[in-house]
Formats: structure tokens, C-alpha cells, sequence
């Protein structure tokens, strides 16, 4: 495939703006110059050298973030993980010296990553930190506007920075036209089914009989193959039958955590705040006729419209205070997905100055969607019920730039990839009256998209 950053202009143009950097306050420095648009998940391929490398798209956007390599990372634990990647991030974004591209939308430096979505961790997310947020070597970004490259390095690894982006376009290749090949996978619940139901039941019995409202209860199914399991597959699927989701990959060493969410926790541009609120599930029809029938059900269902509202209060309640204007709708409206369909109320709030996308992130997660309502009470009440380590499934997962923008995503629909083993989670919301049947059924339809897209097969 030939490409644009083949070109030995983008070389000397990336070596002469580090050079005019010289004498920064910092030791970090980042450039950012315009570069032909290349597919990003053939870049995410070609930096597979890489411990570290991420993946982001919206394809209905024509957004991506491809990130390889380690220029700097912060990481944080525990109950106050948030606060201290928002001051880390603060810091680090000051004490870069950068040089940018006047039209590129993000502002340099540009970090990548996510948050787990408790406290505590285990062997199963070795790699994936409570909280760590990464400044890639070389960031290449896409919007319906352009493409450029984002590279920043210590002063004295420029040189070794060029030479890395040579070596990464001479491993890009267009792979778009290959036929995929199927795997054969072996998929074991980590509860047994009849176990999960029963839990359900619980659940609800509690919720009748306490100041519980909802409870998320997740299912972690593991499935295995003959061979090593590859991210690159397995996204394009998802890339190309899950436009209007975020499609992201995060991998470290041999593992790689994935995934197609519709689920956006927040965007922040400038003082716009951007939430989701997603909740209430049914089905597809198999008919045009018998797909709007379910969606209508939907929409006047009185179980899924108290769990959707259960979320809208919430997010209302937690923005209202920094917000100077609220724009909620009324009522919700359909978001469809190739196998389940939706309710979502699109939020947008006017925010007082101050904020940026982590503390927004930390203000908002989890919402009810992820975790229940009372919020506290239910993510006690979660590892009483859940016999697994959720680790960044259901955690924000994103970006964030100088400035403080970017956005995050509630990392469901989800797998954590290692060798021949992935472990696939999907979550259901508990409340009064849901029946362990119909919610078992829900998680399955959840479950579908990864193990598809890890399987090449249909169910």
C-alpha cells in the first residue's frame, strides 16, 4: 500500500519542528503536523511491535485515534484515582512544549486510556491499571476534517521517534479486501445460567423489600479457541456492522481489551457537555413491520421505561449543580443496533469553567446504566453478586487533550483478549418486576456482538 507517510518530507518536517522546540521549559515535547488520512485499523496493525498501543473510531464520525507506544503515562488507584489523574493530567499537559498544527482539533499533548470500574483488581487485568491514562509516541488522528500525526518524545529521543514512524509505514498495508477467517470457539459461562437466574430473583426480592431501585448484575462468559485470538479481526467486524458505536482497543503485551459500545459517558467541548443516557433493551424484528411493533413495545414499556428514567434522574441530579443551562428531552427516544434496540435521552449541558473531561467522567461514573441506583448501595452490592472482577469492562475508556476536552465511553459490549482466551461480559439492569428469563435472554443478545465478532460466525 502505498501512503503519503512514505514521503521523507513528513521526516524532515517532524525532525525541524522538534529542533525549534529546543529550550521548552519541559522535558516532553509534542508536534503535531498534517498527514494523508490512512485506515486506522491497518495503523492500529502495523504498530502491533508496540507494548502498548489503543485504538478509537466512531465510523458514522469519521473519527479515530490510533496510538502507539509510551511517551509518558500517569496511573492512580483507589477512591481518589480521579482527582489525581485530573491534577496529574494538568500538570503533565503544562509542562509539554508543543508545536501544532493551527486546523488540528485536538490540542497537543493527547492522552489515551480508561479507568477500571471499582477499586482493587486481579490477576485477569494484569496490564490494566485502576486508572492510567497514556501520551502515545505517535498519535495519528481522523476527522471529517483532516488527518494529522501527533508524535511526542523526550528531547533527547527525537531521533529514535523518526525512525519508529519509518519502520510503522513500512508496516502499514491494506488488509480491507482479505477474506476473514472464522475461529471455532468454546464458550463456558462463568456462572451457570440456572445460578445467574436465581441471583436475578434475589435481586428483585431485595429491591422489593429495601431502598434498592436497580441493580446491574453482569454475566462473564469465557470463550476459547484453538488459536491465538487476534484484536485486528475481531475489529473490523465490529468497525463495520456497529458504525454508530464507539469501536476501541486498548492492548498491552499480549493482551487487548475490546469492544463496540453505544454507550457514550460524556463528551466535553469547551463548556458543552455531551451524556448518554442508555437504558431499556428489546430486541430487533425480523421484519420491517415486526421491528417497529417491538420498538413501539418498547418505548411504552413500564419496566424499561422506570429502569431508562432511573438513569435520566440521575444524570440531571448530578449535572444540575455545575450546569448553567440543561437541555433534557422529554421523552426518549429509539437507538437501534443491528441485533438489540434501545432507549436513549441524548443530555447536553452548559457548564460553568473549571471542569475538564475527568472530572466530568468522575462525577458521572458509573450511572445507573452501569452500576444502580441508590449508586453507592448497588456497587456494594455488586461484588456480593458478581463471583468476577469487572476490571475496565463497564469503566469510562477514552482520550483527553491539553485542553481538557475529549470524551469518554462506558466500555460495554466488551472482551478481554490473552492468547487463546477471551472473557466476554454484558450487564443487565435489575429493578421491580424484571423476570430472570427475560434478562438472562437480554444478556445473551448483549453477548452477541463479541462472541461474533471474535468467532466470525453467527449464532
Amino acid at each position: 500500500m502505498t501512503t503519503g507517510l512514505r514521503s521523507a518530507a513528513v521526516d524532515d518536517t517532524l525532525a525541524r519542528a522538534f529542533a525549534d522546540l529546543a529550550g521548552g521549559p519541559g522535558d516532553l515535547a509534542s508536534v503535531t503536523i498534517p498527514v494523508p488520512a490512512l485506515d486506522a485499523l491497518a495503523l492500529f496493525e502495523a504498530g502491533a511491535a508496540y507494548d502498548a498501543r489503543s485504538y478509537i473510531e466512531q465510523p458514522a464520525q469519521a473519527f479515530s485515534l490510533v496510538a502507539l507506544g509510551s511517551a509518558a503515562e500517569i496511573r492512580s488507584e483507589g477512591s481518589r484515582r480521579f482527582a489525581e489523574m485530573s491534577a496529574a493530567w494538568r500538570k503533565l499537559a503544562a509542562e509539554t512544549t508543543v508545536s501544532s498544527s493551527s486546523d488540528c482539533p485536538l490540542a497537543a499533548p493527547v492522552a489515551l486510556g480508561g479507568f477500571s470500574f471499582a477499586g482493587g483488581g486481579s490477576a485477569t487485568w494484569a496490564g490494566f491499571p485502576e486508572a492510567a491514562l497514556t501520551v502515545p509516541r505517535l498519535l495519528f488522528v481522523t476527522t471529517n476534517a483532516g488527518a494529522w500525526l501527533i508524535a511526542t518524545s523526550r528531547r533527547n529521543e527525537v531521533e529514535s521517534l523518526v525512525e519508529e514512524l519509518a519502520a510503522v509505514r513500512a508496516r502499514v498495508v491494506d488488509t480491507t479486501a482479505e477474506v476473514e477467517a472464522t475461529s471455532e470457539l468454546r464458550m463456558s459461562d462463568g456462572t451457570p445460567p440456572d445460578d445467574w437466574k436465581q441471583t436475578v430473583g434475589t435481586i428483585v426480592e431485595r429491591i422489593n423489600d429495601s431502598d434498592l431501585r436497580k441493580l446491574v448484575l453482569a454475566r462473564e462468559v469465557v470463550a476459547l479457541s484453538g488459536e491465538d485470538l487476534q484484536p485486528l479481526p475481531a475489529l473490523r467486524r465490529l468497525r463495520s456492522r456497529y458504525e454508530r458505536c464507539t469501536t476501541f482497543a486498548f492492548a498491552h503485551g499480549s493482551s487487548c481489551f475490546m469492544g463496540a459500545t453505544p454507550e457514550r459517558l460524556v463528551r466535553l467541548d469547551g463548556r458543552t457537555a455531551r451524556v448518554d443516557s442508555l437504558a431499556g433493551t428489546a430486541p430487533r424484528g425480523a421484519t420491517k413491520e415486526e421491528d417497529a411493533a417491538i420498538g413501539a413495545a418498547l418505548l411504552h414499556d413500564a419496566k424499561e421505561r422506570e429502569e431508562h428514567q432511573l438513569v435520566v434522574d440521575a444524570l440531571r441530579e448530578t449535572l444540575a449543580p455545575i450546569a448553567s443551562a440543561l437541555d433534557i428531552p422529554d421523552e426518549p427516544r429509539l437507538l437501534t443496533m443491528p441485533n438489540v434496540q434501545h432507549l436513549e435521552t441524548p443530555i447536553e449541558a452548559t457548564l460553568a469553567d473549571g471542569q475538564n473531561v475527568i472530572d466530568l467522567a468522575a462525577l458521572l461514573h458509573p450511572t445507573p446504566a452501569a452500576g444502580g441506583v441508590p449508586q453507592r448501595a448497588a456497587c456494594d452490592l455488586i461484588d456480593t453478586y458478581e463471583p468476577f472482577d469487572r476490571g475496565w469492562y463497564a469503566g469510562p475508556v477514552g482520550w483527553t487533550d491539553a485542553r481538557g476536552d475529549g470524551e469518554f465511553v462506558v466500555a460495554i459490549r466488551s472482551a478481554l483478549l490473552r492468547g487463546r482466551e477471551a472473557r466476554l461480559y454484558a450487564g443487565c439492569g435489575i429493578v421491580a418486576g424484571s423476570d430472570p428469563d427475560r434478562e438472562f435472554e437480554e444478556s445473551r443478545m448483549k453477548l452477541e456482538p463479541m462472541r461474533w465478532a471474535l468467532s466470525g460466525t453467527n449464532s
